[in-house]
């Protein structure tokens, strides 16, 4: 009997982990964009609530910001069931969803604000 050793386990094992990493982050961006589609809604009303010429333009940025975030979930989704896929590569791409999203929240948090 000689000293061979199954690596299909280790293989296996090492899927699975990236699995549970991949799941992980998945949970977390998808917290995140919960949080930040409340945010959105929230402005919403205050965009409602303003003069009718900051409502267009507020409202036209948070469409913006909604678009990404719905773009986010779409990738998540993806993500998810790409069990594969580069951990740091979809928080890349994730972080930069999420800096669109900030941009077009923020800047209708200005218009607001200016209104």
């Amino acid at each position: 009997m000689g000293n061979t050793t199954d690596t299909s386990g280790g293989a296996a094992s090492e899927h699975a982990e990236r699995s549970e990493d991949g799941q992980q982050v998945v949970d977390t961006m998808r917290e995140t964009l919960d949080q930040w589609r409340t945010w959105i809604g929230e402005l919403r009303v205050q965009a409602d609530l303003a003069k009718l010429d900051v409502r267009d333009k507020a409202t036209h940025q948070l469409d913006i910001a909604q678009n990404a975030c719905l773009a986010a979930y779409s990738r998540l989704a993806g993500a998810r069931t790409d069990t594969a896929e580069d951990v740091d590569s979809l928080r890349r791409r994730f972080q930069q969803l999420l800096h669109d999203v900030k941009e077009a929240f923020e800047a209708a948090q200005a218009v607001i604000a200016r209104g």
